[in-house]
């Protein structure tokens, strides 16, 4: 099966959102939502999963309107505020209404593994709870896709490294997930695809990391100024005469004829593309 998203487009009033937002994403594959605060990540989830309502554009599973079904969808908001006075274990119900696929047997075995108690109140777990809590509800629903938004917002590493072991063991069971995260070095690991929401020119552009080359350039005295002005240049660190720098595209001959005295490509990491997108919206 493949969530197909067509031309979708968000305002609210007389603010543009999100403008003919197109891409898919198919069993097994985890598919990153990247870009600035304000970028519209969030109301692209929303829209999926139906919260807002989809005024310009097109959603399919398949061939089928996803409005035709619903329920082989779940969300994941980013911050879990619902149910603050029921118990973990009466939340159960709600989502069994909601999911026929619903397995309670997967949700209270995964729930014990975590040493949560059934019987706590929503209200009065922390942040992390909340956060593993919100993962395990979306994937015991047992649709076909899920949408994780930011995951990992405000938690530690332990329960990120939890929620990737979740991620994975559902990719490896066909589900299709959807993520949201500013914490880019999880995120690159698990990604089969990842795709960059430009909020300058409000679009969608897949990011390939083969299009970007990372080099550690060595000057005399200062790096050039023609690779400073140069659009698809960005010098991401700076130590004394040693100068980090990604490019996108070929710009080899430009950086080997620019009079370093030394000359290093390095593995380029998706915090360096996000860095050169944000200086030029490449």
């Amino acid at each position: 099966m493949k969530l197909k998203i067509k031309n979708l487009s968000k305002s609210f009033g007389k603010k543009k959102i999100l403008s003919n937002i197109s891409f898919s994403v198919g069993n097994s594959e985890v598919v990153a939502v990247i870009g600035r605060n304000g970028s519209g990540k969030t109301t692209l989830f929303k829209l999926i999963a139906g919260i807002y309502d989809l005024k310009e554009g097109e959603m399919f599973i398949d061939e089928t309107d996803l409005q035709d079904i619903k329920n082989e969808i779940i969300y994941s908001p980013d911050k879990f505020n619902y149910f603050e006075n029921e118990k973990i274990k009466n939340i159960i119900r709600y989502y069994e209404l909601s999911y026929p696929k619903f397995s309670k047997e997967y949700f209270i075995a995964e729930i014990e593994k975590n040493k949560i108690d059934l019987d706590t109140r929503v209200s009065e777990l922390s942040k992390g709870q909340k956060a593993i809590l919100s993962v395990i509800l979306s994937f015991s629903c047992k649709t076909c896709f899920v949408l994780l938004d930011e995951p990992f917002d405000g938690i530690d590493v332990l329960n990120i490294n939890l929620i990737i072991d979740y991620i994975i063991e559902a990719q490896e069971n066909g589900v299709g997930i959807l993520i949201s995260s500013h914490q880019l070095a999880y995120i690159e690991n698990i990604s089969n695809k990842i795709i960059y929401l430009d909020n300058k020119d409000y679009l969608t552009k897949e990011v390939n990391p083969t299009d970007y080359i990372k080099y550690q350039l060595v000057y005399k005295e200062e790096i050039p100024q023609n690779l400073l002005q140069n659009e698809n240049i960005a010098v991401i660190n700076n130590i004394g005469r040693v100068y980090t720098v990604i490019t996108y595209g070929d710009n080899d001959k430009l950086i080997k004829d620019s009079g370093a005295l030394q000359y290093d490509k390095l593995p380029v990491t998706l915090e360096d593309i996000f860095i050169l997108r944000n200086r030029e919206g490449r």
